[in-house]
């Protein structure tokens, strides 16, 4: 009875009404354990959390999402805008982290010292007669003050949110969560008038978490202006043609491509993308003190806010020592995924031969027209639909250099003995995913000059060529004295890689015809390297398939492996065994795609 009447007390105790920030810097302390500025809270040297503070006393916002970088206090901003609901605005929140072990550790050394140490939300703390802090009341799981009760959950299991009412909800670093999980807890606040949702979180992919979700709101960059144009611009590590923002005396660069990392730290300053000019860490503070944040995306649902921040904006690191994280990251894949990440708050991209249209089509010869026969050797590749067949003709130089000759649909197999004689091409490769049987017996209809491929998600070796009687998997024995087809077991993950590389350009010797055509070009950019977080919270590459078709994707796939199989034209990626008359039999070690 005591306990409601106190919870009773406190939440009918009249309160000063206050403005968030202004509630903050009146009441808040923060000790060491918290940030490295301890004492009396202020956001002088943070101004850019001042709007998203008001957002938690704000009517029209409903949904806030902050995709930040390192020492930018994020974390801090959550502890002020979650302490000024329990003292001024009591609902009941839910808190969620990635796992149990997560709530436990940061709820003991973070949050619950906060709540102890804050003399504004110490008050309102349950307590004995004694004036101890009830255990029972006060867990590192759940605190029942007098206004209001707080839950932290782990997201490991949908069980843990589902009994919750929330009016506050706060997701933690949300790109680890499973996906399931957190929109069950978005869905925990439907049929509420009165409720808030914030999101945080590293974004560790682009499709999906905190990067999708910034991407639908309003996506709000912080705006500030040069001293030197008084244009508004804001903190790119990168410009649009891809070189650093941040530069440092020529002194610093040694030869071999190391640095002298001191001098980069010390001469280290910011260029302006409009004027050129320099900007000083010194400049840095001032234009972030007159900063203001600015909306991209009109669109968005009402009351959504989104918003993005690096962590050049921090007044804790300087341009010198971003610069000198950046070199060392860089070294390895995971010292820069981690400085993406972390530093830059940008889903990691790795150089998987990404490309835009433009950049595709300056792989197109001017001189070369549509049809040209070019290479010392051709090759037809197919790819199998249920109804019809897509295909390209590419030549190759003894030296590797391949042309993209002419591609195009047919309806029946019977097409492509014209096709075969206009450019003459003298090897042939037709997928067998499809209609397997009746591909089998039109490439015994020419078994010198078609190989049936099969594409694998794993093998251990780039290729593997196989052979068999076509007529002996329907028979399930071998017709004597038959004669057998040859079938080339692609491994996808290296042919496509290779084909990335040329589609980029790094290869340097792959071709298209001039004026290219534009279903081919669709289709080649259709396919992609990307990364994800999978359900158990690690992050993993995929192929994925943006668009509806990668038929001709699969045909320059075939054509990348056949030609190094038969070493027509460029070097051979590693030699394989030749494994004559048996039937092709997946090992252990290979997944098929089909």
């Amino acid at each position: 009875m005591k306990r409601i009447e106190r919870y009773a007390l406190g939440f009918f105790k009249a309160r000063e009404k206050l403005g968030v920030r202004e509630w903050a810097e009146k009441s808040v302390v923060l000790s060491e354990r918290i940030t490295e500025q301890a004492g009396p809270y202020s956001i002088r040297l943070y101004p850019y959390v001042r709007e998203v503070l008001e957002a938690v006393s704000d009517p029209e916002v409903q949904r806030v999402s902050l995709c930040w970088g390192s020492q930018t206090s994020k974390t801090t901003t959550f502890y002020v805008m979650l302490g000024y609901t329990i003292d001024q605005r009591p609902r009941p929140i839910l808190w969620v982290f990635p796992n149990e072990q997560l709530v436990r550790v940061f709820s003991s050394d973070r949050w619950l010292p906060f709540c102890r140490e804050s003399e504004v939300i110490s008050r309102h703390l349950p307590r004995y007669s004694e004036g101890q802090v009830d255990t029972d009341l006060i867990t590192l799981k759940k605190q029942e003050f007098d206004s209001c009760t707080m839950n932290l959950v782990g997201a490991g299991s949908s069980a843990n949110i589902r009994s919750f009412p929330i009016s506050i909800l706060v997701l933690d670093e949300i790109d680890v969560i499973d996906e399931q999980t957190r929109r069950e807890c978005l869905d925990r606040v439907k049929g509420r008038t009165d409720y808030k949702i914030f999101q945080s979180s590293t974004p560790v992919n682009e499709h999906g978490g905190i990067w999708q979700e910034f991407n639908e709101g309003d996506k709000r960059r912080f705006f500030v202006t040069c001293p030197n144009c008084e244009a508004k611009i804001t903190f790119r590590w990168k410009n649009d043609e891809g070189d650093l923002n941040v530069t440092w005396d020529e002194g610093a660069n040694l030869e071999g491509g190391n640095y002298e990392l001191s001098v980069v730290q010390e001469t280290a300053r910011y260029i302006c993308e409009n004027c050129s000019g320099e900007i000083t860490d010194s400049d840095k503070l001032k234009m972030v003190q007159a900063g203001e944040w600015i909306a991209g995306n009109p669109n968005a649902a009402k009351g959504t806010r989104s918003y993005h921040l690096n962590s050049l904006y921090s007044p804790m690191i300087t341009f010198g020592r971003m610069a000198v994280e950046y070199l060392n990251a860089k070294e390895t894949v995971d010292g820069l995924r981690a400085f993406t990440l972390g530093w830059l708050a940008e889903p990691y991209k790795p150089d998987q031969g990404l490309v835009d249209p433009a950049e595709f089509k300056a792989l197109e010869v001017e001189s070369n027209e549509r049809g040209d026969i070019l290479g010392d050797y051709r090759i037809i590749s197919v790819d199998v639909q249920r109804t019809y067949f897509v295909w390209i003709v590419r030549g190759f130089d003894k030296e590797g250099t391949s042309y993209l000759i002419d591609n195009g649909i047919s309806q029946v197999f019977e097409d492509f003995e014209a096709i075969i004689d206009r450019y003459e091409v003298h090897k042939g490769i037709i997928d067998t995913g499809y209609r397997t049987q009746e591909i089998y017996e039109n490439i015994f209809s020419n078994p010198t000059f078609w190989v049936g491929a099969k594409g694998w998600d794993k093998m251990p070796t780039p290729y593997r060529l196989t052979r068999l009687d076509p007529y002996s998997v329907m028979k399930k024995q071998a017709r004597k004295g038959g004669g057998q087809i040859n079938l080339l077991h692609v491994n996808k993950q290296v042919w496509q890689e290779e084909l990335l590389k040329a589609r980029s350009g790094q290869k340097l010797n792959w071709h298209l015809y001039d004026s290219v055509d534009a279903e081919y070009v669709r289709q080649m950019l259709s396919t992609n390297l990307v990364e994800r977080v999978n359900a158990k919270g690690k992050t993993v590459t995929e192929w994925l398939v943006t668009g509806r078709d990668d038929h001709f994707w699969d045909c320059e796939t075939y054509a990348l492996a056949v030609s190094s199989a038969f070493g027509l034209g460029g070097a051979v990626i590693q030699k394989v065994e030749k494994k004559p008359n048996r039937a092709p039999t997946p090992s252990q070690t290979e997944e098929s795609i089909w």
